[in-house]
């Protein structure tokens, strides 16, 4: 009986350590390491940060209605808005997710557009529609606001719960594609033009929805950062330990950059770097995340900078000991 007990008991611990991501236990073995070598006990790594967003009822923008009535006009017919109107007002229309309704919005100004270029259209529906079009106009923003932080899309690709995986090496070409798609429009819509020329956003929801690379990355920057500065702490609080001056033993030293060499340069740092390069490569389409509403900035941009001050100061505790020990970072 009790041999069956340590049997399980074994084969839980093995089950929850076999459970570990492989960079957490980079990070692990990297302060272990090192506090080894310094003789103290390493300094407990926080427990990772999920990215999560603030709940939809405090993201969510309400949008006045506008009264469409005089919209049963026959006249709309002559600019195939009407037919676009009464199929928001079915059953269907009515339950729209965002990217569907930001669509119908988008249609329905340019709808109002092409009725006050129509000359078939009478100056008194024209005179009605004008302040129509303007409201629409206004509220596009709202719209456009409610798609990026409450549909279910955006909120699973802005979500992280898990890092990058290492053999991750660049961002989805159709995920940049679509990023990019955002970014063009939140800066079409801060401009005062009306000539809005949008496609469909429908047309890239699946693919923010399944290719959810943005909030792992978030929470890689976020947690790479958190375990880099307990790091360089526990560096910089032992660095006493770490003797190397003139006719003294440098063991100590040996194997501290031994330490650095195979666990920081050779796996963490080309994990790193990967990590800087893929945000990179889509930061000139991340200016949406930060100006489309009100009151929240989705925070990757500063995670990022966050991330990198982390390695300048812990390669730069390196670079310090080094030049105190007269050694180069090389065995």
């Amino acid at each position: 009986m009790r041999s069956t007990f340590v049997f399980l008991s074994f084969f839980i611990l093995s089950a929850c350590d076999w459970r570990s991501n492989p960079i957490d236990s980079m990070f692990d073995t990297y302060i272990e390491r090192i506090a080894n070598v310094q003789d103290e006990p390493p300094m407990p790594l926080e427990p990772n940060q999920n990215i999560i967003l603030p709940p939809k009822r405090e993201l969510y923008t309400d949008v006045a209605p506008i009264t469409l009535g005089l919209l049963d006009s026959y006249e709309l017919r002559k600019c195939d808005l009407f037919n676009l109107i009464a199929d928001k007002n079915s059953s269907l229309g009515k339950v729209q997710d965002p990217f569907r309704n930001f669509d119908y919005q988008v249609n329905v100004i340019e709808g109002l557009n092409l009725c006050l270029q129509s000359q078939d259209i009478s100056s008194v529906l024209k005179a009605q529609l004008t302040p129509i079009l303007m409201q629409k106009m206004e509220q596009l923003p709202i719209h456009f606001s409610n798609l990026v932080f409450t549909s279910e899309a955006m909120r699973a690709q802005l979500s992280g719960y898990n890092w990058v995986d290492e053999d991750i090496k660049v961002i989805p070409s159709t995920l940049k594609g679509a990023l990019e798609t955002l970014e063009m429009y939140a800066e079409s819509l801060s401009s005062t033009s009306q000539n809005l020329s949008f496609s469909t956003l429908v047309s890239i929801q699946e693919t923010l929805n399944k290719q959810t690379v943005l909030g792992r990355l978030n929470y890689s920057l976020v947690n790479a950062t958190h375990k880099l500065k307990t790091t360089t702490s526990q560096l910089n609080a032992n660095d006493q330990n770490i003797v190397c001056a003139k006719g003294r033993d440098k063991t100590r030293f040996n194997i501290l950059r031994n330490v650095f060499q195979s666990y920081y340069v050779d796996k963490l740092q080309p994990y790193l770097a990967n990590l800087d390069s893929q945000y990179l490569s889509i930061e000139p389409f991340l200016t949406f995340t930060e100006t489309t509403h009100p009151i929240y900035t989705y925070p990757i941009r500063d995670n990022h900078a966050n991330f990198r001050g982390a390695i300048q100061q812990h390669v730069g505790y390196w670079k310090t000991l080094f030049e105190r020990c007269g050694a180069a970072p090389s065995r």
